[in-house]
């Protein structure tokens, strides 16, 4: 044992034995008994387990729930979205991020059409299925999100919905109290491992587990910072023409309206690419059956575009904080071992998949065509570049039709690593627990930080 922990050692032993040292023979304690600088595992679990409760149950907005649906589908959901949270956050993440940029993009939408009120919250309530479109001829009511009510709204078949941001903060039920307790368990916990570090007092690969949780999560909710949280019921839009009319109006421009599979107004957005829709039916599971469908789903593939780098960085540094581990004290070798292989499983999938991602997305879009036009065949390359509109709308398309089978094949085996790479971690962290370093059960001094004479 080094001198480091010989001092750590004598230094806990001392505190935990002042109490008994300075007891009488009545077995009474006499005078100032200072606070003991030490914490039991318990203290480790509480800290931890809370933060990633509330972290992921606070941060958490689901869309609108169908109006058929009761409290206890709403609360399963959530229940299983908080489970993929702490799986998987990064996944959140990027659903969360794909939602902002969706919003984001409904702001200059309207605002070209001229309607300068509408704003980025607006955006993420009429994503999320805040608006149910009532048709005049029977047609049971569905959900619509923002590009398809600005198409009805440009094409005259519905005003421009007057909704203010109290009516939607209204409907919203966000628990400004709850924050605060989240910022400040959350705030707790980069403390502590920050004061331990500084101290250099051994931190668990719980507390490691956790932290990186708590970065994923406030991450996640920047993106959704204003998203509506937990609206329970939609606002009805009564349409004023029946969506027969709209379709023969919408073929006569052009647009492609038969056999539409989600909403009758598929042709403006049909909600793909997502994983009920695309994924489940490439692998001929069930699909939800309900058509026109009642509520927007939480599992929609996000459109980055151009905002992959941000989130690549993002995702990367949530791995990166479990190689911090790399030289933490572990029980066993073998165990010690495998967290350093899952940490660089976990680091190197996540990176190997934006490579993938990014070289797909240059593949929906034609832009492997073009550089190869401009590198070996540059007489051609006019010609290449000429058509990059319609690669664009093929691109547009393919995006729809995810997951191309390469695609799948290729991102197959980075998902089992990964998973595999996870499950170790999360089991790890509470089997590490069983035989910690002696300065893991000490406080951090925090007086060493405090001004004084």
């Amino acid at each position: 044992m080094t001198a480091s922990n010989d001092t750590t050692s004598q230094n806990l032993t001392t505190t935990l034995v002042t109490a008994a040292l300075t007891a009488s023979s009545n077995g009474r304690i006499y005078g100032w008994v200072n606070q003991p600088n030490s914490r039991g595992t318990m203290d480790i679990l509480w800290a931890c387990l809370f933060t990633i409760f509330i972290c992921t149950y606070v941060m958490l907005c689901l869309n609108v729930p169908a109006t058929s649906e009761g409290m206890w589908r709403f609360i399963g959901r959530k229940l299983f979205w908080m489970g993929i949270a702490l799986i998987g956050p990064e996944f959140v993440l990027t659903v969360a991020s794909g939602q902002w940029n969706a919003a984001r993009e409904s702001v200059i939408l309207f605002h070209e059409s001229g309607y300068k009120q509408w704003t980025i919250r607006h955006g993420f309530f009429a994503d999320m299925g805040g608006f149910l479109l009532v048709p005049s001829d029977g047609t049971p009511p569905f959900p619509i999100a923002s590009k398809h009510l600005h198409w009805l709204v440009t094409h005259n078949y519905l005003e421009f919905p007057e909704v203010t941001k109290e009516e939607m903060e209204d409907k919203s039920k966000q628990d400004k109290f709850a924050k605060f307790i989240t910022l400040f368990q959350a705030g707790y916990l980069v403390l502590q491992c920050i004061g331990r570090a500084a101290q250099r007092l051994a931190v668990t690969t719980l507390e490691l587990f956790s932290l990186a949780i708590v970065v994923c999560s406030f991450l996640t909710a920047w993106c959704w910072l204003h998203k509506p949280l937990d609206v329970g019921t939609p606002i009805k839009l009564p349409l004023r023409t029946s969506i027969e009319e709209i379709l023969q109006a919408a073929s006569g421009e052009g647009a492609v309206v038969d056999d539409w599979q989600q909403t009758p107004l598929d042709f403006i957005e049909d909600f793909r690419p997502s994983w009920n829709l695309n994924v489940q039916a490439f692998m001929h599971l069930k699909i939800p059956t309900t058509r026109p469908i009642s509520r927007i789903g939480n599992d929609s593939f996000p459109d980055l575009n151009g905002y992959q780098g941000y989130l690549c960085v993002a995702t990367l540094g949530y791995a990166a904080i479990h190689l911090a581990g790399w030289n933490l004290t572990f029980p066993s070798k073998i165990e010690l071992i495998l967290w350093r292989v899952s940490s660089m499983f976990l680091f190197g999938t996540t990176a190997v998949f934006w490579i993938f991602e990014k070289a797909a997305a240059w593949h929906r879009n034609g832009r492997w065509q073009r550089m190869f036009f401009r590198v070996f065949k540059p007489k051609r390359a006019g010609v290449a570049m000429m058509d990059k509109a319609v690669a664009e709308r093929e691109g547009k398309r393919l995006r729809k039709d995810l997951p191309l089978p390469f695609e799948f094949w290729s991102i197959l085996p980075l998902a089992i690593l990964y998973g595999v790479a996870r499950l170790y971690l999360i089991v790890e962290v509470f089997l590490g627990l069983r035989e910690l370093e002696l300065s893991a059960y000490l406080n951090v001094d925090w007086s060493e930080y405090l001004p004084h004479v």
